[in-house]
């Protein structure tokens, strides 16, 4: 998992610089484009004409009223100023007389009109009143389609990196899900597989424990009068239980661990449903010399749905284990308990210090955890005050 997630990293790394390389690039490429298009566009049509002629127009009216000669600079940088003029140029057949720029920073490709060379198909006639001369006026008026061309450049550039992220991501979350989904497909065979042989090693084990058991019945038949041999045969009695018994545990767990749908009976009232294996389990275990304190039982009228088969299945590895592990010499205390939401029973039995509860695997609790997640339940357990305590939750339907 931490692989795949260095390799998706690595992936979105990549794709961030390839887009922000790529994103520089085109902006170039557009922006050399657009520049050389819209100078050819603006040197090919009337646009600066128009918009300088007002100006030039004006300006001879000026020239003309207060009799102003080209050696008169401040009077008309005066009247440059007033009508915020960019630029400005004044020649005599060719040669230039006066020149001025009134800004200092402008979009490179407009500094262009700043250049009497480049302007001089521009100018018009002016009459001073000492001579006539060729005056250009630039009062910023292209700026405005520099300034457009670079912001579609930005926006174009932008948008076209961005699409190229999204569908990278894309791509990269779709391979991403289809290797996640193969390697589900492959963990979810694999635990199928696993749960088979599980079951078919317990179905197998059965078999030879019931007949390594039916025959040290016999043969305690016929060793009756021996106790030597009695002993003997009850402690591989004894063992071949408890091997069965982990067989039975291993089945559960196999079963309740698998990913086939479970289906809950029909909801019915607590007390009809629990009512009878706790009864059982108290029968049993009194049977057994327990001393059991069921003081705590009561049932209100609500309703849960279970899995009978499971709930048969759990109260009976619940005994077991407190057949195995608990102190026969401490009562086993049973009890329920009611919330807004769920139903829970409680099973606590004395720890008997030299039995190995702790110890053990704990494959009957975990198929119980199991089985109880299958119910939309849950199973918890804790060691208090020298008791053992096992408590089943149940969701209120």
């Amino acid at each position: 998992m931490r692989d795949d997630l260095k390799r998706v990293k690595k992936k979105l790394f990549l794709t961030f610089a390839i887009a922000i390389i790529g994103t520089c690039v085109v902006f170039g490429i557009l922006y050399d484009l657009g520049i050389d298009l819209l100078n050819n566009y603006i040197e090919g049509t009337t646009l600066i004409y128009y918009n300088e002629k007002p100006y030039i127009d004006e300006f001879q009216q000026y020239v003309t009223d207060n009799d102003i000669s080209t050696t008169d600079v401040e009077q008309y940088d005066e009247w440059m100023s007033e009508h915020d003029v960019s630029f400005y140029s004044v020649k005599e057949e060719g040669k230039v007389i006066y020149n001025k720029s009134n800004v200092d920073k402008l979009i490179s490709p407009a500094k262009n009109m700043y250049d009497y060379r480049f302007t001089g198909s521009y100018q018009l006639p002016v009459q001073f009143t000492d001579i006539e001369a060729e005056v250009f006026i630039y009062t910023g008026f292209t700026i405005k389609y520099y300034i457009a061309l670079m912001i579609f450049d930005v926006g174009l550039s932008l948008m076209l990196g961005i699409v190229f992220v999204y569908l990278r991501i894309r791509k990269i979350i779709a391979g991403y899900q289809t290797e996640l989904e193969a390697s589900q497909e492959q963990e979810k065979k694999a635990r199928q597989e696993k749960d088979e042989l599980m079951r078919n090693m317990a179905h197998d084990l059965r078999t030879p424990l019931t007949g390594v058991m039916t025959y040290v019945d016999v043969m305690k038949l016929e060793n009756e009068a021996y106790a030597e041999n009695m002993k003997n045969l009850n402690f591989i009695s004894e063992k071949v239980l408890d091997i069965r018994s982990q067989v039975d545990n291993l089945l559960d767990f196999s079963i309740a661990g698998s990913q086939r749908p479970v289906e809950l009976d029909a909801s019915m009232d607590v007390e009809y449903i629990f009512g009878d294996y706790l009864s059982d389990v108290c029968a049993q275990l009194m049977k057994s010399n327990y001393e059991v304190d069921a003081e705590g039982i009561s049932f209100k009228q609500v309703k849960v749905a279970v899995n009978m088969a499971f709930l048969t299945r759990i109260f009976s590895n619940l005994t077991d284990n407190i057949y195995k592990y608990a102190d026969n010499k401490k009562p086993v205390v049973m009890k329920t308990a009611f919330t807004k939401k769920t139903f829970s029973v409680e099973i606590g039995n004395g720890v008997c210090d030299n039995k190995t509860l702790l110890k053990s695997a704990g494959i009957g609790l975990k198929s119980v955890d199991a089985m109880m997640q299958r119910m939309n339940g849950s199973m918890s357990f804790k060691r208090e005050h020298g008791k053992f305590w096992v408590k089943l939750e149940f969701q209120i339907v």
